[in-house]
């Protein structure tokens, strides 16, 4: 009896690691894309690590600062963040994803944050806190928040059509071509002060 459950558990095991692996790579651009959505509103971080060289995705995933700030940051980009995929054309190896994105407008974004934090600047220009970069860091994420938050707690919605292209991988899964058009897109035109 021993011997035979050895045997199905040597026989199951790989299979059911060729299963996962075949899985994780075989996706069409439709999961494609609704994979890096859906892991982008929820800052997956698997998801994310494929696109940590865009500028905007790295901004996101690597804000340095107090876990709760940086949590209502996600929370108040994505609060009514939502997409629909119109049409996928697919070629060969390459594909292109026609969606439409809905967000918050967080164009001023950036323009509030510069005009609240030269204001903090120069009312503390003679304080400590000025001085210690670690306070100063915290007190302009606190800032650029707080300008966020406020957008997203306006009515302006903004609504733009984007093209995601994508290539096959070569494993019968496909990749997202990033670029910074997307990713303003998606976040509602949004400019962080690093960019």
């Amino acid at each position: 009896m021993l011997y035979f459950a050895r045997t199905i558990a040597t026989l199951l095991i790989p299979l059911i690691m060729y299963s996962n692996a075949v899985t994780m790579v075989s996706a069409t651009p439709r999961e494609a894309v609704t994979d890096f959505m859906d892991g982008l509103h929820a800052q997956k971080a698997r998801i994310m690590e494929k696109y940590m060289d865009n500028a905007y995705v790295n901004f996101l995933n690597n804000v340095q600062g107090d876990e709760a700030v940086t949590a209502r940051m996600t929370d108040a980009l994505f609060q009514d963040f939502s997409y629909q995929i119109e049409e996928i054309a697919r070629k060969n190896d390459v594909a292109v994803a026609k969606i439409t994105i809905r967000n918050h407008d967080f164009n001023n974004v950036l323009n509030g944050y510069n005009a609240v934090s030269y204001q903090y600047v120069m009312s503390n220009l003679y304080t400590e806190e000025i001085a210690d970069k670690e306070a100063l860091n915290a007190v302009c994420l606190e800032l650029y928040v707080q300008q966020i938050e406020s957008a997203a707690a306006s009515d302006a919605m903004v609504e733009t059509v984007v093209f995601v292209p994508m290539v096959e991988d070569g494993y019968h899964g496909w990749n997202i071509v990033m670029t910074d058009e997307l990713m303003l897109a998606v976040l509602g035109n949004l400019q962080p002060p690093a960019l």
